[in-house]
């Protein structure tokens, strides 16, 4: 690849980070399921326990706790937003767009790499679900 190519490609990952993180402020929390897990993550810290989950001061056992530790530590250093309750869902969902590209250009060369990305990145169920604070994208990732 061409110096610049590869700048071209830097430009354009730029801008597709720019677009998929950008709109994570950009409505409020969803009740019942991001409120939940953004409330979990929020009593670990208030109560410093990141051992035992709890939701309205009761244990919550009923999901892995990897989200919760997640956002947690997010809010321990970025503060307590929408946008930092929504960023785990958003990071997985970015590292798998370039996980399929990655896995794409090795499989079956740049191009079908470039299309496959393409074509997960514009699928409106990935994007959304990339974008709202549910569990589902950490598990789609892994």
């Amino acid at each position: 690849m061409e110096k610049m190519e590869i700048k071209r490609w830097w430009w354009l990952l730029l801008m597709v980070a720019v677009i998929w993180f950008g709109t994570l402020e950009y409505r409020k929390l969803i009740k019942p399921d991001e409120g939940r897990y953004a409330e979990i993550p929020r009593e670990m810290v208030a109560s410093g326990d990141w051992v035992t989950p709890r939701l309205n001061g009761l244990k919550y056992f009923e999901k892995p706790p990897l989200q919760y530790w997640a956002t947690a530590a997010t809010y321990t250093l970025l503060g307590e937003h929408h946008w930092t309750s929504r960023l785990w869902p958003a990071l997985t969902g970015f590292a798998g767009l370039l996980l399929v590209w990655f896995a794409g250009v090795r499989l079956f060369g740049r191009e079908a790499g470039q299309y496959a990305a393409l074509i997960l990145g514009s699928n409106l169920l990935y994007a959304v679900i990339g974008h709202i604070n549910t569990l589902d994208m950490g598990v789609t990732f892994s």
